[in-house]
């Protein structure tokens, strides 16, 4: 059964659906919490669904969902809001290309990262419309350290969701697989064109591997280290 990861209490602060939902063009939404609402809102996403309240208001939290189209405000109520609650402009990633993610995650868990590798694969050959799938192998790739895979994945991403967070992990995985001429001229041209972007740590940590003066490059890791990207911090 294909079963709506649900928000509830038990999801103990965790953003709706356990990272399922997705914009009406598969990209992955800023998801902010605004809190709880006093009362429900007259025109809710979040429809009761025949089930207790247990004495409390249907609708309890506020969602902002930022889509490259337009924002969503998405309520959840306090006992659950499935697949059923959600504006019709957004969806959901399919239980299937979920299952084949946590098959992935356990079997990387485990140390088995062809099986892990294999299962995330075939969550994006069950799902290649939605982005999620595509960061998900890509990150996978790179906790591997299978570089020249995690290549592969994010130029794949990059055709289908051209710009976002794919272009700064493509670099590194340039980097590390040793491409640093493409390394290099790609970091910086991400930089010039958005220097205080979120991207920023990680596309320094990619000009220190790529740089050819030791010290330039060691003051280039120190300062993205210091920003926050610890795959760039000194053993």
């Amino acid at each position: 059964m294909d079963a709506p990861y649900e928000w509830g209490p038990a999801a103990g602060g965790m953003q709706p659906w356990w990272g399922r939902l997705a914009c009406s063009d598969g990209r992955i939404p800023v998801v902010r919490r605004h809190g709880g609402v006093a009362t429900p809102a007259k025109i809710s996403s979040s429809p009761p669904s025949g089930e207790p309240t247990f004495g409390r208001d249907d609708v309890v939290d506020a969602w902002e969902i930022g889509c490259p189209e337009a924002r969503y405000l998405l309520y959840t109520n306090v006992y659950r809001c499935g697949i059923s609650c959600l504006p019709a402009a957004l969806k959901a990633v399919p239980g299937a290309a979920v299952r084949h993610l946590d098959a992935a995650d356990v079997a990387a868990r485990a140390g088995n990262a062809e099986s892990a590798m294999a299962a995330a694969q075939s969550a994006t050959d069950t799902a290649p419309e939605h982005e999620r799938t595509w960061v998900f192998r890509g990150n996978l790739a790179e906790g591997l350290q299978r570089w020249d895979d995690a290549v592969t994945v994010w130029t794949a991403a990059l055709v289908k969701f051209p710009g976002g967070i794919s272009e700064s992990h493509r670099a590194e995985a340039l980097a590390r697989s040793g491409r640093l001429d493409e390394a290099r001229t790609l970091a910086a041209k991400l930089l010039a064109a958005a220097p205080d972007a979120p991207t920023r740590p990680r596309l320094l940590c990619v000009s220190a591997l790529t740089e050819a003066d030791p010290k330039k490059g060691k003051a280039l890791a120190d300062q993205a280290c210091a920003e926050g990207y610890r795959r760039c911090c000194s053993p």
